[in-house]
This record gives C-alpha cells, sequence and structure tokens, in this order.
C-alpha cells in the first residue's frame, strides 16, 4: 500500500491501529482492499497491535524503500506477472495477496493473469469510495440498531405473554379456592340444617310423650280410665308399644351469647359440671363466669351435681348460655 492510501484511511477518521491490521491482512494491495476490510471489521474490537507497518517500511533503508516501492509498481513488462484479473466477477487485483483476500472475502475462486494495469485512485475516487465507506458502515449500525429494536420488542412481547398466562393461572387457582370454600361452607350449613332439624323433632317428641304421660296420670288421679291413644306416626307408635324408651346419651345443643351455637353429645349419667366445662373449653370463658339456663320451663342450672337425667335433658334439650 503506497503512504498515500495509508494518509487517506487516517483522514478518513480511521485509528492507526485499525489502519495498520488492515495493510498487514490485505498485504498492502491496496487502498480499495484495505476499506473492504474495514467495512467488514467495523464492529471488531481496537486491534491490540499498533505496530505501523508504514513506520517499519519508511525504517527501511533508503535504496530498499525504492526498490519495495518498485516492485509495488506494475509495469507494462512486469504487468504480465504480477497483476490478476477474477474471472468471476471481472476485478483487477494488485498482486497474490490481494487476490487472496478478495477470494476469502467474495468466495471467488477463479483468477487469471491480466496485463491490465491498475491506476491509482484520483481524489474524487478516493473521496467516492470514502463517502460510499461511510454510508455502508452508518447503514450496517441502522440495520444493527433496528434488529436490536426488533429483538427487544420480542424478548418484551414474550414477557408479557408469560406475565398474563402467570396471572390467569393464579386467577384460575383463586377460583378454584373460592369455589372449594363455598361448597364447603353448603356442605356445613346442610349439616347443621339436618342437626337442628333432628333436635326439633326429637324436642316435638318429647313433648307430645310428657303430655301423654301428663294427661293419663290426671285420669288416673281421677280414678278415670284413659282413652285409647290414636295412630300415630310410625315410629310413634312403635315407641308407645315398647313403652318408655331408656336414653343413654342426651343431644344438648348450647345457643351463646354471642351468637351461634354447640351441639354436643353427653352421656345421660354425666353432671351438669360435665356441660359447664365443655362451654368453658369451647369459648374460653371460666366455668363461673356464665350460666346455663333451660328455655322451657326457663329455669337456671346451677346445680352442678346433678346428671342430666335428673334434670330432664335426655334424650335432647336446647340451652342458653348466659
Amino acid at each position: 500500500m503506497a503512504p498515500s492510501d495509508r494518509a487517506t484511511l487516517l483522514d478518513m477518521g480511521f485509528s492507526e491501529a485499525r489502519v495498520n491490521a488492515a495493510m498487514k491482512a490485505t498485504g498492502g494491495s491496496g487502498l480499495q482492499p484495505a476499506m473492504d476490510w474495514l467495512f467488514a471489521h467495523a464492529d471488531d474490537p481496537e486491534p491490540m497491535d499498533t505496530e505501523a507497518t508504514g513506520e517499519a517500511d519508511s525504517a527501511a533503508p533508503a535504496g530498499q524503500s525504492s526498490q519495495s516501492q518498485n516492485d509495488d509498481a506494475i509495469t507494462e513488462e512486469e504487468a504480465t506477472a504480477q497483476s490478476l484479473k477474477c474471472d468471476d466477477c471481472g476485478r483487477l487485483l494488485r498482486d497474490a495477496a490481494a487476490a487472496e483476500f478478495h477470494a476469502v472475502k467474495s468466495g471467488h475462486q477463479n483468477f487469471s493473469e491480466s496485463t491490465q494495469a491498475i491506476k491509482p485512485l484520483t481524489e474524487e475516487e478516493k473521496k467516492a469510495k470514502l463517502e460510499e465507506l461511510r454510508q455502508k458502515l452508518a447503514l450496517r449500525k441502522e440495520e444493527k440498531r433496528a434488529q436490536e429494536i426488533a429483538d427487544s420488542k420480542v424478548k418484551e412481547k414474550v414477557r408479557r405473554t408469560t406475565g398474563k398466562e402467570m396471572t390467569d393461572i393464579k386467577e384460575k387457582m383463586a377460583e378454584l379456592e373460592m369455589k372449594k370454600l363455598a361448597e364447603a361452607k353448603k356442605r356445613e350449613k346442610e349439616q347443621d340444617r339436618i342437626a337442628k332439624q333432628k333436635i326439633k323433632d326429637q324436642i316435638e317428641l318429647d313433648k307430645r310423650d310428657r303430655a301423654a304421660r301428663a294427661e293419663k296420670e290426671k285420669l288416673e288421679r281421677q280414678g278415670l280410665q284413659p282413652a285409647a291413644a290414636p295412630v300415630q306416626a310410625p315410629v310413634a307408635a312403635a315407641a308407645s308399644a315398647a313403652g318408655p324408651k331408656e336414653y343413654n346419651e342426651a343431644r344438648i345443643q348450647l345457643r351463646l351469647a354471642a351468637g351461634g351455637a354447640i351441639t354436643q353429645v353427653f352421656k345421660s349419667s354425666d353432671t351438669l359440671s360435665v356441660v359447664y366445662e365443655h362451654v368453658a373449653s369451647q369459648t374460653g370463658n371460666a366455668v363461673g363466669s356464665f350460666k346455663l339456663v333451660q328455655t322451657f320451663p326457663r329455669k337456671v342450672l346451677d346445680d352442678q351435681s346433678k346428671t342430666l337425667q335428673e334434670l330432664g335433658l335426655v334424650p335432647s334439650a336446647a340451652l342458653i348460655v348466659q
């Protein structure tokens, strides 16, 4: 490469290290190969080797430098041996190093000797090449920036899609959880309704039995024969036929002052103190801080030594916690 070509590349704004790397890579085959190399390696990091090939050439003896310049120059006699032509694209190349660089860059493999000498670039041509190189560099930077923007958009789209999918999954899980809770609450409510209905039915049956016994005792005191009992429901008829039933358990419904109710089955032989202790364990209140009141007839149950059988709370009863 002629010193003027190297100076032209430096004037273009390329660093000395890049110019030296281009000269070394192209074997000093001229301005155009060096510009092509610089364009192809525009995104490469700054070369570490900053040795100036041109300075090394200038440090050689004057005779040798002159001889080197004469060797690079193509005369009519030397044109046959030193100028090469790419048969694939018709481009003229100064020497074998330039042909090798062109082959690596373009992939062309067919070369032949040429008698046509390569004319040096004029100032106008150099400026045109410089402008072309700058436009190519600017275009490449713009393409790279556009690609980065496109990649960024794709990544953002993927991130949003993933985020939406995660949100949908969380919403579905929350919906399923709410559905399970609603179903559990519904089952609990139905079970509570059935239990309350059983208690009501049992209380009603007990009331009928007590009324029948009272009426019978009244007639017996008056010396009258009780009338035959009317036909009752299968359960009541069976109970009358079998005589008074001995209950071993007492189902007690405890209505709390703060609202709500506690239903518990006790043994008929349990004392009232067992019921008090159960209420205390469920409410967290001390035993002496509340009273149990029978609703019908209304009566405060405070004798904790009596059994549930003795208090008439068998087979079922409803008490208020006050």
